[in-house]
């Protein structure tokens, strides 16, 4: 705060003080009138230079050259270093005052070496500047560049040099300006010098240095933080109507009179603040002074008039709920909470749920306090240690309940927020606030394992944790942390030989570790004699250890062994994983099943190529069988645009047309949420199309079976009824094959 008060008095001193001029004395004597106009296209090569990051010395020169011979007006470039300082380009302003001096376009006085000062300390550092204040002719040096660096080193709150510099200018008659006295007064406040500051308004005084704004702003600041009442008082009352109360001073004045318990006078002087521009830097402070004042309707005015700014931040938002928390006011806190802080998306501050979690439980509600404080730890956002947060949950004499804390512990694991549950257990453990369970120390391996690490875990299994509460869980969490890699095989063996002699293998659990790292590890025949030892134990395999067991076949290609359990499975609701799927369909494509892959397969891509590469192998004698199974499969994995233009090139079989087909589009054309008919119909439109084809075809051949069987012989007409309601005429022989051939023909029609 006190870095930003000195600050604030910085800009203060520097916005009353007089405009030093850059090379103010010319080389011919005169002052023209109004150079700016004449600066405008050097200003815009300036510019382009800039973006270009071509050298400002460069443009310069190539001015200077397109002059030829003329007599430079020294003020046009005065103008451009003065507005490139103002535009805060302090680096380019330097550049042209240093090519101005090289090139000696005017005399130098004191005002010159105060701006050349200013742009050194701001390019180059202090210590550089004080170089060339010392650099600078003794006749030279006048009172701006003192107040310059005099003003420096209050910034830097140097006292010693500060005192220094405000002692030379005593001696040698410089202090004629409220400027000097305002920054000695303003670093006397920021190092809690009361005496001092009287010691500076008294010389004024002396001196017949009038005071300004600035002075009695940082004076009635200095008594208000000693809360010097009657001084503050006397002091205003002298200078007001005369002077501008900033909003820092008002603020430190209401801070006093708050202090003494002068509520009535606290809250004039903050309406006072209102009235005029009011800092958006202080709108926080302005709504907790407020609360202090003790007016609720003052709070809740002044927050509107925040929101307004649009510059909410958490430090608002924590101001306003410390007010309203005070003005017991617990109501309006919480709905802000849920309905304008919550959603706000300003960063996670978890001091904001705190307050809040502390205003319900004094006033009793316990209950809500522990669902806000397990909903704040649970946020996601909140990345920080909680440790804060859970001794501040346990203060106060609160009773912890056991199963709050399990359930949150569990919550952060589901959520895999893993530190934060750490934090949690190892809270819990260390101050005894419930008795442990078997449960809570497997939590808690889990955890160390997670963030900490394997040797970390083992170390406390090992040495930390009772051997009473070595139970089930405990083992069973150990075996899952030791089946997780291939590097820690034999450890895993080790501590399921030692579950089965504690007779902890009751579930598939532990089976479940060990086959799941035998499968990643292709050791089908450990893999297999773990489930014969299942069987023995009367233990079923779960949906994952079948996964796996069918996975470890495909992976060695026993499509025998991988089929009989497949099907066995099927029956005991045998859900498929992805991996198993794709492990399965590869082994079906080794052994050259194509359409046994592409059924199982849980890619589109891979039925695409799986189907591109049966095309291939299969030209000329495509089958129906394979057309079911590629519009089958790209149907289970919602690929029904692609299932449809499969099933448009589709050309059924000679003599066989596989009804079969079509209906796998209709019947998923009829499940959909919005029934399409009119895809449906145009499946049946071209099923029609695609067996009147089958048909002509088979008609084809016929007729030369005819023509071959009745060569020779006389022939009659007779008639043949085909589908559809149309009629061929067909020559025949008279005699029994031609009429068995022509019954044959209409009965496959």
């Amino acid at each position: 705060m006190m870095s930003h008060n000195l600050q604030h008095h910085t800009r203060s001193i520097l916005a009353h003080s007089s405009r030093t001029l850059l090379f103010c004395s010319y080389t011919n004597g005169t002052l023209p009138s109004s150079p700016r106009h004449s600066t405008t296209t050097l200003h815009s090569r300036i510019e382009a230079a800039s973006e270009g990051k071509t050298a400002i010395t460069r443009v310069l020169e190539q001015w200077r050259r397109q002059q030829k011979g003329k007599q430079i007006n020294p003020s046009m470039v005065r103008v451009l270093v003065e507005e490139l300082r103002d535009s805060q380009r302090f680096r380019q302003a330097l550049e042209v005052s240093d090519w101005m001096i090289e090139h000696k376009l005017c005399n130098l006085i004191p005002e010159d070496f105060t701006a050349r000062f200013c742009l050194i300390e701001n390019v180059l550092g202090l210590k550089e500047a004080e170089k060339f204040f010392e650099s600078v002719p003794e006749n030279q040096r006048g009172e701006a560049i003192y107040t310059a660096l005099l003003n420096s080193y209050t910034v830097k709150k140097d006292l010693v040099k500060a005192e220094g510099t405000f002692k030379n200018m005593r001696e040698i008659g410089l202090l004629l300006k409220p400027l000097p006295y305002n920054s000695m007064m303003s670093l006397y406040f920021s190092v809690r010098k009361r005496d001092k500051v009287d010691e500076i308004m008294r010389e004024m005084k002396e001196n017949n240095v009038q005071f300004d704004t600035l002075t009695v702003n940082i004076a009635l600041r200095v008594y208000a933080s000693v809360s010097d009442l009657l001084a503050m008082e006397k002091l205003l009352a002298h200078w007001e109507g005369t002077i501008t109360l900033h909003c820092l001073t008002s603020l430190d004045m209401a801070k006093a009179y708050l202090r003494n318990g002068f509520k009535v006078k606290a809250r004039e002087m903050l309406l006072r603040t209102e009235e005029d521009h009011i800092d958006p830097e202080s709108y926080a402070e302005l709504l907790t002074l407020y609360g202090e004042a003790g007016e609720r309707e003052d709070v809740y005015r002044i927050w509107d008039l925040y929101k307004m700014t649009e510059k909410q931040d958490n430090d608002g938002f924590r101001a306003l709920f410390g007010s309203l928390l005070k003005l017991n006011d617990l109501n309006g806190a919480e709905e802000i909470y849920y309905n304008e802080w919550d959603g706000s998306g300003l960063d996670f501050d978890v001091r904001i749920p705190t307050m809040l979690a502390s205003g319900y439980r004094e006033k009793g509600l316990v209950k809500k306090a522990d669902k806000l404080m397990i909903k704040t730890i649970r946020n996601e956002k909140m990345v920080r240690p909680i440790g804060q947060l859970l001794v501040e949950w346990g203060k106060k004499g609160n009773l912890v309940e056991p199963s709050y804390m399990r359930e949150l512990i569990k919550d952060l694991c589901d959520s895999k927020q893993y530190p934060k549950a750490l934090e949690a257990s190892t809270w819990v453990s260390e101050r005894n606030l419930f008795a442990l369970f078997p449960e809570d120390y497997a939590a808690r391996l889990h955890l160390i394992d997670n963030v900490l690490g394997l040797e970390q875990a083992e170390k406390f299994f090992n040495c930390s944790m009772p051997e009473n509460m070595k139970n089930y869980s405990v083992y069973s969490t150990l075996l899952t942390t030791y089946t997780r890699s291939s590097k820690t095989v034999d450890k895993a063996e080790a501590t399921f030989e030692k579950m089965e002699e504690l007779g902890f293998l009751l579930n598939s659990t532990p089976f479940n570790s060990m086959i799941s790292l035998y499968s990643e590890m292709r050791k089908r025949s450990k893999v297999m004699k773990l489930l014969e030892k299942m069987k023995e134990k009367n233990i079923e395999p779960d949906n994952v250890i079948m996964n796996h067991v069918l996975r470890v076949n495909a992976y060695v290609s026993a499509m025998e062994c991988m089929e009989k359990y497949k099907r066995e499975w099927e029956d005991n609701n045998l859900k498929l994983e992805v991996r198993t799927m794709d492990a399965i369909a590869k082994a079906y494509e080794a052994e050259g099943s194509t359409l046994k892959a592409i059924e199982i397969t849980s890619s589109k891509k891979e039925v695409y190529r799986l189907w591109d590469a049966y095309k291939k192998d299969s030209v000329g004698d495509m089958s129906n069988e394979g057309y079911r199974s590629v519009i089958r499969s790209l149907l289970k994995l919602d690929d029904v645009k692609g299932a449809q233009e499969v099933f448009n090139e589709w050309k059924p079989e000679r003599y066989e047309f596989d009804s079969r087909i079509p209906s796998l589009l209709i019947s998923r054309y009829c499940e959909e949420e919005k029934y399409n008919e009119v895809k449906t119909r145009d499946v049946m439109k071209l099923s029609r199309k695609k067996r009147r084809g089958l048909q002509f075809e088979l008609f084809k051949d016929v007729c030369v079976i005819l023509t071959a069987t009745s060569f020779g012989v006389g022939f009659v007409p007779c008639m043949v009824w085909i589908c559809g309601g149309e009629t061929i005429t067909v020559w025949g022989s008279l005699g029994v094959v031609v009429t068995g051939i022509v019954l044959a023909v209409t009965n496959s029609f």
